[in-house]
């Protein structure tokens, strides 16, 4: 199984507020292959990029990466885990949707700080990836 790395843990690499040992892990599944993202991702930290400077950063960051699509299955899968949360009284948003569907189609953990917002996928939070093996 890899990793569907969140947008909150790429911020975090980038405003350097990763912890060195979480970074270097992140750095090593990436050149390993067995981390990725989501397009998703990749359209939130270029919307939250204001600058040149910042949106230079995100693409440099994210240039050997492998982005994940959203497709028809993706999309479909996305819009059951969001009704279906609904109907148990828990409003998750479209974009953590996506990324959920994502993951568990491809059978990947979702490392985020934000673990509330993904209940139907195993996640990691950023302070333990270091623990953990590739």
């Amino acid at each position: 199984m890899g990793y569907l790395i969140d947008t909150c843990v790429l911020i975090d690499h980038l405003t350097g507020r990763l912890s060195p040992d979480a970074g270097a892990w992140l750095e090593q599944v990436v050149a390993s292959g067995s981390a990725a993202t989501s397009v998703i991702v990749y359209h939130e930290l270029l919307y939250g990029a204001r600058t040149e400077k910042a949106r230079t950063a995100v693409e440099k960051l994210l240039e050997a990466w492998e982005m994940l699509p959203v497709d028809r299955r993706v999309a479909g899968r996305a819009a059951e885990i969001r009704r279906d949360q609904a109907a148990k009284g828990r409003t998750l948003g479209m974009a953590d949707c996506l990324i959920a569907a994502t993951a568990e189609l491809r059978n990947l953990k979702v490392v985020t700080s934000n673990v509330k917002d993904f209940p139907t996928v195993e996640t990691v939070l950023p302070e333990k990836i270091a623990t953990i093996g590739l």
